[in-house]
């Protein structure tokens, strides 16, 4: 399977000289071939259950997205499950330069809800550092534009929560796995097994809401400890 080098680190990789804003520009999308030159992609070896994890759809996905096929995103949309959360963080940068903020917020909290659900899923801590990762390189705007209008804020992450409530996720939550530093030296996957991940995206769900509330909270008294 190809891995670019890995799913995160290769879009990283291919977003490396420039902003999300610079990259996905409405003028037409970066190659990515300057930002590959400046940051080759490292070869990793996977092992054992690291190279069953399928992350090829989403792979294909951003490396369409990232040589230019904009028109791909309208059939990323129609099937969105089908898709790791980094495909939807993309998007979300991709949608906010191209003035749909509200979409762009919904698309960013759904991405970052499911790779919170998904690192949660790990039991090697380093995978969570994905999260941190993409919230990072994919909010720098959509984050303070959110966190501007906490009423519209409240309503698209509910937004978020009811939707994904009522979704089949048909991607392989492994994908955090390949963020790992186990992906190194490893060839079992350190994960929670697959009858446990329903229960534990519900488990996020109600997190994800209870975090909500608490940021609304600081946002209406900044003063509060």
């Amino acid at each position: 399977m190809k891995l670019y080098p890995l799913l995160l680190c290769g879009l990283l990789a291919a977003c490396s000289s420039q902003s999300p804003s610079e990259q996905t520009s409405k003028s037409q999308p970066s190659t990515g071939t300057q930002a590959s030159q400046n940051q080759a992609p490292q070869d990793v070896k996977l092992k054992g259950e690291f190279a069953q994890i399928d992350v090829a759809k989403s792979q294909q996905a951003m490396d369409a997205i990232t040589g230019g096929n904009g028109d791909i995103i309208n059939d990323i949309l129609k099937s969105p499950n089908d898709y790791a959360p980094p495909v939807l963080y993309l998007i979300s940068a991709i949608m906010f330069d191209n003035d749909y903020q509200e979409q762009a917020t919904f698309w960013f909290y759904a991405a970052q809800l499911r790779a919170r659900s998904d690192a949660n899923k790990s039991a090697d801590n380093t995978a969570h550092a994905a999260v941190s990762q993409l919230n990072q390189r994919f909010g720098a705007k959509i984050t303070p534009y959110a966190m501007s209008n906490p009423d519209r804020l409240k309503a698209i992450v509910n937004q978020v929560l009811e939707w994904d409530g009522e979704q089949n996720r048909n991607y392989d939550a492994r994908w955090i796995a390949l963020q790992s530093k186990d992906v190194l030296t490893e060839s079992k996957v350190n994960f929670a097994p697959r009858d446990k991940w329903q229960e534990i995206n519900v488990l996020t769900r109600n997190q994800f809401r209870q975090g909500l509330e608490q940021a609304l909270a600081k946002i209406k008294s900044p003063g509060a400890q």
